[in-house]
């Protein structure tokens, strides 16, 4: 691999002081007055050539001083760059003066690039061009607005013809017309085989403009490689869904899922899943569980993962392919009560050197197989698709058809809570009561545990009757239910409620899904006492949700 830029065991040092003349203070004083900080921490990386390589951090990461050092205007306290080619540094600001004009500029911001007058009359047409600026050329800069500026620096930047070009956030310039410019450009400088460092903040911009990333965080390096894969670990850290801790545990291992194929078998659906998977330092293998877990509650179910030869196609180190390889199939029937509407995530778990539970999400590799079936299966219980999403294999269920339903009104008799509702499914008659079964349940949000109440079905002329639901005349009489819940044997906790609807003619599928209940009106607004406990009903979301708790609790 040829190298454009190469940077070796960088460290960057600030004095940092209380006030501005803490540095004659300190020498006169002959006192430690000032704080070191560390802005690149033992940093090294290569940037190939002819790669769009994106640089993404947060603000204060060491982004900008990592440019400075390569670009030479600021010194390393230790370390080495080197730079193979001519480098250019789009910074659309620096090199403008303010008192000459934009033709002048041209000029004095090529001698600075290290470009010859003449070098530069030769260019000058095609930046003037490219600017868009026309008669105000030969106006002061000073009388600019900070569109035009910016528009005059990236004109001269980009059309020196550099072979490395560093774009520090700045191609957000201009109207969209002129950005639109902008990005054509830079794509024909990619296409030329011209080396392009591309800093960022944004991941979508990284991953959809650079092949490979650097993550960069508080000086360190964090991680390296394609870009969609990078992009999608700093969204996790950014959004707070991942802890740099929990991501470091996870870099510590090389990991992939290279296959998917999906089954209906008279057991219901089979998803079955291979890749690779091993430690990086390691020349044992661990021992590790396969995850599936649903992204809106957390609930999970787990198989363990035995390491296995490894048998693809990717250029596995030879001392781990005896254990890299795993083979994992997971059947509906190891995931019962997991399975409902929503999208899944595969992930793995293993204990690490405190015994103690790590996880992190299995990604899927670039070039996933994925069989015909696996992108979507409708026959079985539910409809099932599996997809790749933000480098990550998801696993995505839905019901076959919607479900109209509203819980209608509640009320407390006893230690009993009555829901009165109706459901149906637009063109499934349900002429009698044995058409179909309606069960509703109660989940604990903390425990997952799942209470089932079966509904009786009762006939009611009021949705056949509707022509706003029913302009085709269908018979539906039989869509009324009443579930009937024992408020005193439910545990304190946040309780969610679904409804399962069941056919029970052709075509047989089965429903689940949130139950709905936007009429607050008809319900109880009191707490209901019950021994040692208070249950109170909560519609505030539109879904029917029950919160039971010690009686006299008082929420700190």
């Amino acid at each position: 691999m040829s190298v454009a830029v190469s940077v070796e065991h960088l460290t960057k040092k600030y004095k940092l002081y209380e006030d501005k003349w803490g540095p004659i203070k300190e020498v006169v004083s002959r006192k430690k007055l000032h704080k070191e900080f560390l802005a690149l921490k033992d940093f090294s990386l290569d940037f190939p050539k002819g790669e769009a390589i994106g640089v993404l951090g947060k603000n204060g990461s060491g982004k900008s001083t990592l440019l400075k050092i390569i670009t030479g205007i600021a010194d390393p306290t230790s370390g080495k760059v080197s730079v193979n080619g001519s480098l250019v540094f789009l910074d659309v600001s620096s090199g403008i003066d303010a008192e000459l004009t934009g033709y002048e500029n041209i000029f004095m911001k090529g001698i600075l690039l290290g470009y010859t007058k003449d070098e530069m009359l030769e260019k000058v047409d095609d930046i003037i061009e490219f600017s868009e600026l026309g008669e105000f050329i030969n106006q002061p800069v000073k009388n600019y607005s900070a569109g035009m500026k910016a528009k005059l620096g990236f004109a001269i930047s980009v059309n020196v013809d550099p072979d490395i070009l560093i774009v520090d956030e700045a191609l957000a310039v201009g109207d969209s017309m002129f950005r639109a410019k902008c990005m054509n450009k830079m794509n024909q400088f990619k296409e030329q085989g011209k080396t392009i460092i591309f800093v960022s903040h944004d991941p979508n911009a990284v991953e959809s403009f650079c092949s490979k990333a650097a993550w960069i965080h508080q000086g360190e390096l964090i991680t390296y490689g394609d870009s969609k894969l990078v992009g999608s670990i700093y969204n996790d850290f950014m959004a707070g869904r991942r802890t740099i801790e929990a991501i470091k545990s996870e870099l510590q291992f090389i990991h992939a899922i290279e296959q998917v194929s999906a089954t209906m078998t008279e057991n219901g659906y089979s998803v079955q899943v291979g890749g690779y998977l091993y430690g990086k330092n390691e020349t044992e293998a661990k021992s590790f569980e396969l995850l599936l877990r649903d992204k809106r509650t957390g609930e999970y179910r787990s198989i363990p993962l035995s390491p296995a030869p490894y048998e693809g196609s990717s250029s596995l180190p030879e001392s781990v392919k005896k254990h890299a390889g795993f083979s994992a199939t997971v059947t509906e029937n190891q995931l019962a009560g997991l399975l409902k509407p929503g999208s899944f995530v595969f992930s793995v778990r293993y204990r690490n050197e405190e015994n103690q539970w790590t996880e992190f999400p299995l990604r899927s590799g670039a070039f996933t197989k994925m069989d015909s079936d696996s992108q979507e299966q409708t026959s079985g219980r539910f409809l099932y698709k599996m997809q790749v999403a933000a480098s990550q294999l998801n696993l995505v269920v839905d019901n076959h058809d919607k479900v109209q339903q509203q819980v209608n009104k509640m009320w407390f008799e006893g230690n009993l809570l009555h829901v009165e509702g109706v459901a149906f499914i637009r063109g499934y008659e349900t002429k009698t009561a044995s058409d179909v079964s309606v069960s509703l349940h109660l989940v604990n949000m903390e425990t997952f545990e799942q209470k089932t109440y079966p509904a009786s079905m009762n006939e009611t002329e009021e949705i056949t009757e509707n022509q706003a639901f029913n302009p085709q005349g269908k018979n539906y009489n039989y869509s009324q239910f009443n579930a009937v819940i024992d408020l005193s044997k439910l545990e304190p906790g946040q309780y969610e409620s679904k409804l399962t609807y069941v056919m029970k003619n052709d075509p047989y599928h089965e429903f689940l899904i949130l139950v709905w209940a936007s009429k607050g009106k008809e319900y109880p607004s009191e707490t209901k006492i019950i021994g040692d406990r208070e249950i109170e009903i909560k519609t505030g979301s539109k879904y029917l949700k029950l919160e039971v708790r010690n009686h006299g609790y008082e929420e700190q």
